[in-house]
């Protein structure tokens, strides 16, 4: 059911948009970005999200990056995001926690349903596809900012609705939240962490740039700009907290040989004192994972778990031990 803000909602048609937007404009943008007025949404976006997450956990236990691409494109809680980036442009404080409300019941369910998909998927070590979202930097955020505006605009202009795919596909939502789930079922807290620290930039960054472009266009409150400056300054300090951790991960990106010889020389350093004087023969930097192939392997276990404790507390990394094959 369409509605028209112009004789349902009034108020906002008469407070909320500016008037250099035309009134079938106005209406177009209303109905697409505040989809919860529609009938019957919470089954649709219930079940279009249950079956994004089921693709992506399948997709990412096979390692498969079409499949991934598959769940990218399906899934239904970019909406909101943006929704929220409109709700702040337009000063509407209701709207804006309506949306919050969304987006933290849509990211708890993801994290539920990958955590117990992470029960029936075998748990080996995790491939490159779990491994290349657990490692986000500043590049992520500015994918983020840039598909976020440009997600945005597809909402603005029917025109371009086409490009709404294509940003799913260049800032996901859903692979990072299954990747975490499925993280923490398996107990590598690191990997779940890196994860979802990509979650939450692609979060900050597609509310920020779609509050800021909708507010240029002119989808603002003519008047009270008071929750406006707030949920953007909101916004702004959010991405300022994860600054620090993108910055890191992109300066390690950037000194790759460096960084891979400072984690090789402290887990050779941890290696030294071991039972065994066990080295290293291969070593293989992931996202925040590190695959380490050593001889001889330890054959105590609680060895082998003390080894990979002490190398994380050094390297900050996840640390997976594989046996040298000879």
């Amino acid at each position: 059911m369409q509605i028209d803000p112009n004789e349902k909602e009034v108020y906002i048609e008469r407070n909320f948009f500016s008037q250099d937007v035309p009134v079938e404009e106005r209406t177009n943008v209303f109905n697409k970005l505040f989809f919860h007025y529609k009938k019957d949404w919470q089954g649709s976006f219930g079940l279009m999200l249950f079956l994004s997450v089921g693709i992506a956990c399948l997709g990412l236990s096979e390692d498969s990056t079409a499949v991934i691409i598959g769940a990218m494109i399906i899934a239904p809680l970019g909406q909101p995001i943006i929704a929220l980036g409109g709700t702040i442009s337009l000063g509407w404080g209701k709207q804006s926690f309506r949306m919050l409300k969304i987006i933290f019941i849509g990211t708890i369910s993801t994290l539920a349903v990958s955590f117990i998909f992470g029960f029936i998927l075998p748990n080996d070590t995790p491939n490159q596809q779990i491994l290349i979202r657990t490692s986000p930097d500043l590049r992520d955020m500015g994918i983020a900012i840039l598909a976020g505006a440009a997600g945005a605009y597809g909402y603005f202009r029917s025109e371009f609705s086409t490009i709404l795919s294509g940003v799913a596909i260049a800032v996901a939502l859903v692979p990072p939240l299954c990747t975490c789930g499925l993280m923490l079922e398996q107990g590598h807290f690191i990997l779940a962490g890196g994860s979802f620290l990509l979650f939450i930039t692609n979060f900050i960054g597609i509310t920020f740039s779609a509050l800021l472009l909708f507010f240029l266009l002119g989808i603002r409150h003519k008047r009270n700009l008071k929750w406006f400056y707030t949920g953007t300054v909101t916004v702004i300090l959010l991405g300022t907290s994860v600054i620090f951790p993108l910055a890191l991960n992109y300066k390690n990106f950037s000194s790759d040989a460096q960084f891979q010889s400072s984690v090789y020389e402290k887990a050779g350093n941890v290696f030294a004192h071991s039972k065994n004087s066990t080295a290293i023969k291969d070593l293989s930097i992931q996202g925040t994972g590190v695959i380490i192939t050593i001889d001889p392997f330890p054959v105590d276990k609680n060895e082998e778990k003390r080894l990979i404790t002490e190398i994380e507390q050094t390297t900050g990394l996840q640390v997976f031990l594989k046996g040298s094959s000879k």
